[in-house]
C-alpha cells in the first residue's frame, strides 16, 4: 500500500512538473520581468536627459561663441527683439521689434527686466534667418525674379549698421518713422523712398557690401523652430520644418534646445534705442543680468554670491559672474518649462534649468 501511495505521489509530481509553471510561479516570472523592463526604461530615460543636457550645454557654448564674434564684429551685441509692433501671430514681424525694457509692460522695472528676453534674435542676427528686406541679404523664397536672385543660399547678415536693425531706428521706412525699432521699419540700404516692406519689389533691391556669418557654422537646421505664436502663459508655440507647416518658411525663427524649447537670449539693458547704453539704477549703478531670476543657481556656491533683485519669495541671492556678464542664454531643460517669478520655486521648474553667460 505505501508503495502505491510513493508511486502515485511521484507521478501527481511528475505530472506537475510536465504541466508547466504553477499561476504563482509565472505571476512571479512577470513581476520580474516587469521590474527589469521598468529598470531598463528608467536607465534609458535618464541617458537620454544625459545626453540632451551635454549637447544642449555644447549648442549653448557655440552659441556664445558666436554672439562674441558678433560683438567684435560691430561693436555691440544683438538687441532684444520681442513682440511690439501688434503683427499678427505667424507673419513675418511677430516677435521681430527692437524692444528697451521701458517698452515691457507690467510692473516695475525690475518686473519688466524678467519678461525682457527674446526667442528671434539669435536666429536672426548669428544665423541670418530672414531676406534682404529684414537683413540686407538672401531672397525670399518664391520671389519675382530680379537683381536679388544671386544672392543663396539664405543665411548670413549684412552690417545691421550703427543702429543695430538695418536701419529701423536711424534709417527707418518713411511710413514708421514715429515706430523706431519695428520690423515694418526696417530699412537695409537706407533708401529715401524703400519699397514698402512686404511688397514684390523687397526682393528686388540691390543691397551691396560684406555678408557677415553665419556665426554658428554646421547648424543642423532641425534645431531650428519657427513660432506660430504663444501660449496662455506668453510662451511660443514652435513648430518644425518635418511636421509639414505650409507657411513654415515665413515663420519668425529661433533655434532650440535637444528638448525642442527654443533657447532664450538676454542681455545687458539698454536705454531706449541705443544699443551702447545703459540703463541707470539707484541701487549698485545699473539693472544687470544678476537681477534675472531664473538665471541664478538652483544650489549656490557660499563664497560667490551677490545680491541681486529680490524675488518674490524675498531671495535676492545672485552671483558676481551673473551680475558682471553682458548676455546669458537659458534652456528650460528636461521639464521645458521655468518660473519667472523666483529662483527656486515648489514646483522645481528652475532646478533644470541650464544658462551659459558671456562678457
Amino acid at each position: 500500500m505505501q508503495n502505491a501511495i510513493s508511486i502515485h505521489t511521484i507521478a501527481s509530481r511528475r505530472a506537475r512538473t510536465a504541466g508547466g509553471f504553477t499561476l504563482t510561479e509565472l505571476l512571479t516570472v512577470v513581476a520580474i520581468i516587469v521590474l527589469l523592463i521598468g529598470s531598463l526604461f528608467a536607465a534609458i530615460s535618464a541617458a537620454t536627459r544625459r545626453a540632451h543636457r551635454v549637447k544642449t550645454q555644447f549648442l549653448m557654448n557655440t552659441i556664445s561663441s558666436g554672439l562674441s564674434q558678433f560683438q567684435t564684429d560691430f561693436g555691440y551685441l544683438p538687441p532684444v527683439l520681442m513682440k511690439r509692433s501688434g503683427a499678427a501671430a505667424g507673419s513675418s514681424g511677430f516677435l521681430r521689434d527692437v524692444t528697451a525694457i521701458g517698452q515691457v509692460t507690467g510692473g516695475d522695472t525690475f518686473a519688466k527686466q524678467q519678461n525682457w528676453l527674446s526667442y528671434t534674435t539669435l536666429a536672426e542676427f548669428l544665423l541670418g534667418y530672414g531676406d534682404r528686406s529684414a537683413d540686407g541679404y538672401g531672397v525670399v523664397a518664391g520671389g519675382p525674379a530680379g537683381v536679388g536672385t544671386k544672392e543663396s543660399p539664405p543665411f548670413g547678415i549684412r552690417s545691421p549698421g550703427s543702429d543695430g536693425c538695418w536701419g529701423a531706428i536711424d534709417a527707418p521706412q518713411p511710413a514708421f518713422a514715429n515706430l523706431l525699432g519695428y520690423y515694418a521699419a526696417r530699412n537695409p540700404n537706407r533708401d529715401a523712398a524703400p519699397p514698402p516692406v512686404g511688397a514684390p519689389a523687397w526682393n528686388t533691391v540691390a543691397i551691396e557690401g560684406r555678408v557677415y556669418g553665419p556665426y554658428i557654422d554646421q547648424m543642423d537646421e532641425r534645431m531650428i523652430g519657427g513660432i506660430s505664436g504663444l501660449d496662455a502663459q506668453g510662451n511660443p508655440i514652435i513648430v518644425t520644418a518635418d511636421q509639414g507647416a505650409t507657411n513654415f518658411g515665413a515663420l519668425p525663427k529661433c533655434i532650440l534646445d535637444y528638448w525642442g524649447s527654443p533657447i532664450a537670449y538676454y542681455r545687458a539693458p539698454y536705454s531706449g534705442s541705443d544699443l551702447r547704453s545703459e540703463l541707470p539704477d539707484g541701487g549698485d549703478g545699473f539693472f544687470n543680468l544678476g537681477d534675472i531670476y531664473v538665471l541664478r543657481s538652483w544650489d549656490v556656491n557660499t563664497k560667490e554670491t551677490a545680491v541681486g533683485a529680490a524675488d518674490a519669495n524675498g531671495d535676492d541671492t545672485s552671483s558676481p559672474g551673473l551680475k558682471g556678464a553682458s548676455f546669458a542664454l537659458l534652456s528650460k531643460g528636461a521639464d521645458r518649462t521655468f518660473d519667472r517669478s523666483v529662483r527656486r520655486d515648489l514646483a522645481e521648474f528652475n532646478k533644470d534649468n541650464i544658462v551659459e553667460t558671456g562678457k
